[in-house]
C-alpha cells in the first residue's frame, strides 16, 4: 500500500511572503515577463437563491470583469442531479412523482438540448439517484417504488439514446440499490448498496454497447464516492483510503493515506481534472485552516496533496474587508494560463460570492478577484 504525502500551504506562505509587493523592483520585472496572460473567456454558473444561473467573465490584459454579453444558458432552478464532463453540463429536473427532464447544455458552442423521461411509466413513484452521460447515450439510475415497503423497490438504469431524433432507451435491471453512476472504458460503473445480504457496497458493471451487466463486486462498507479517475479508471473513496479499479481488467488497489493525511476529496461537490492528471476539488481542512472549506490540489501519480490555506496567502485585512471569504464552493484550473480558479461564499449575504484567480504553489498569489450575486457551483472555460 502507497502513503500519501501532506504538503500544507504555511509552506507556501513563506514564498508568498518573498514575493510581495516590498521586493525589489527587479524581481517584480521579472515575474510579470515569466507571467502568462492568454485572453479567456469563463462562463461561472452560481447558485442565486435556488437559481442556476450563468455569468460570463472576461479575463484581458486589465483583468477580469463581467463581460458585456449575455449567456444562453437560460436561468433555471437547481438540478435534482447533475454530471459535467468535457465542458457539457447534463442536468436532470424532477417533474412529478414520475416524470422528469434532461437537459444537455454544451458550452463549447452554447447550445441544449432537452429530453422527457420517464413518461412511459405512467402513474407510478420513482426516484431518480444518479446521472451520467458518454457521448450520445444518458444514463439515469433510480429505484422504482411499487408498494410502501423499501423491500418492494426495483432498481434499474435507463440508457438514453438520443442520436436520434426521437430518442429509444433500454431499461438494465440492478439487483442492489444504485448510488452512484461513472463512466470508464465503455464501461458504466454502479455503486451499488447489497441491503438484503450483507449490508456493504458493491460495483456493478454495464457494458455499454450491449447494456448488460457483466461483473459485480463487493467493495466493502462505509464507501463516500465513486468517480472516474486518470487514466480512465475507478476511484472509489473512502474516510482513510482510496481504491483503484482497472477499468479494463477489475483488479482493484489500496491506498492508504495515514492518519493525519487524509486529502478528503469525498465530499468535494465537484472534482476537476487537468491534463495531467491532477485533481482540484474542495476540501474540509481539518486542523490546518480555521476555514471549513479550502482549495486543495491532489496528485496520484505523485501521491501529493497541497492544501491552501487562505490565511497563509492572504492578509487579514483581505480576507475581512475586501474578499470576506467564508467557505470555498467550487475549484477549477485555467491550463492555458496555469492559474487556479477558486470560488467562494462571502460572509455577508446568503447570495453573494466571489472568484479569485490564483498563482498556484510554489508561489501562491492572488491575481485578480470579483464579486458575483450568487454562490459559485462551477466554471467553463472558453
Amino acid at each position: 500500500m502507497k502513503t500519501y504525502n501532506l504538503i500544507y500551504a504555511c509552506m507556501a506562505m513563506l514564498i508568498v511572503i518573498g514575493c510581495s509587493k516590498t521586493d525589489s523592483d527587479s524581481l517584480g520585472e521579472k515575474e510579470k515577463e515569466e507571467e502568462k496572460n492568454i485572453q479567456s473567456d469563463y462562463t461561472l454558473l452560481v447558485n442565486n437563491n435556488g437559481m442556476l444561473e450563468a455569468t460570463l467573465l472576461n479575463l484581458e490584459d486589465n483583468g477580469l470583469a463581467l463581460s458585456g454579453k449575455e449567456s444562453k444558458f437560460s436561468s433555471v432552478s437547481q438540478p435534482t442531479l447533475s454530471y459535467e464532463n468535457d465542458q457539457v453540463l447534463t442536468m436532470y429536473h424532477k417533474k412529478s412523482d414520475c416524470s422528469g427532464e434532461i437537459t444537455v447544455y454544451d458550452f463549447k458552442d452554447d447550445t441544449s438540448e432537452a429530453y422527457e423521461v420517464f413518461t412511459d411509466l405512467g402513474a407510478c413513484s420513482l426516484t431518480a439517484k444518479a446521472v451520467s452521460r458518454k457521448g450520445n447515450t444518458i444514463y439515469i439510475a433510480y429505484e422504482l417504488h411499487v408498494s410502501p415497503s423499501a423491500e418492494d423497490d426495483e432498481f434499474y438504469v435507463r440508457a438514453l439514446d438520443v442520436s436520434v431524433a426521437a430518442p429509444t432507451y433500454v431499461d438494465i435491471t440492478l439487483d442492489k440499490r444504485p448510488l452512484q453512476l461513472a463512466f470508464a472504458h465503455n464501461r458504466l460503473f454502479v455503486l451499488t448498496l447489497d441491503e438484503e445480504v450483507t449490508d456493504e457496497y458493491a460495483i456493478s458493471v454495464v457494458d455499454s454497447s450491449s447494456n448488460t451487466e457483466i461483473y459485480d463486486t463487493l467493495v466493502g462498507f462505509d464507501v463516500r464516492r465513486m468517480f472516474t479517475g486518470p487514466d480512465d479508471n475507478i476511484i472509489i473513496g473512502y474516510d482513510d483510503l482510496h481504491s483503484t479499479i482497472n477499468s479494463t481488467t477489475f483488479e482493484i488497489k489500496y491506498t492508504n493515506y495515514g492518519s493525519g493525511k487524509e486529502p478528503n476529496f469525498t465530499g468535494s461537490s465537484s472534482l476537476h481534472f487537468d491534463s495531467s492528471g491532477k485533481m482540484y476539488y474542495e476540501m474540509t481542512p481539518t486542523d490546518y485552516s480555521e476555514f471549513p472549506v479550502i482549495p486543495a490540489v491532489y496528485d496520484f501519480e505523485e501521491n501529493l496533496t497541497v492544501m491552501y490555506a487562505f490565511e497563509n496567502f492572504i492578509t487579514e485585512t483581505q480576507l475581512k474587508f475586501e474578499y470576506e471569504i467564508e467557505k470555498t464552493t467550487m475549484v477549477s484550473y485555467d491550463e492555458e494560463n496555469n492559474v487556479l480558479l477558486i470560488g467562494y461564499k462571502k460572509k455577508t449575504g446568503d447570495d453573494k460570492g466571489g472568484l479569485l484567480r490564483l498563482n498556484p504553489a510554489p508561489k501562491p498569489q492572488v491575481l485578480n478577484n470579483i464579486d458575483v450575486d450568487g454562490i459559485p457551483t462551477t466554471i467553463f472555460i472558453k
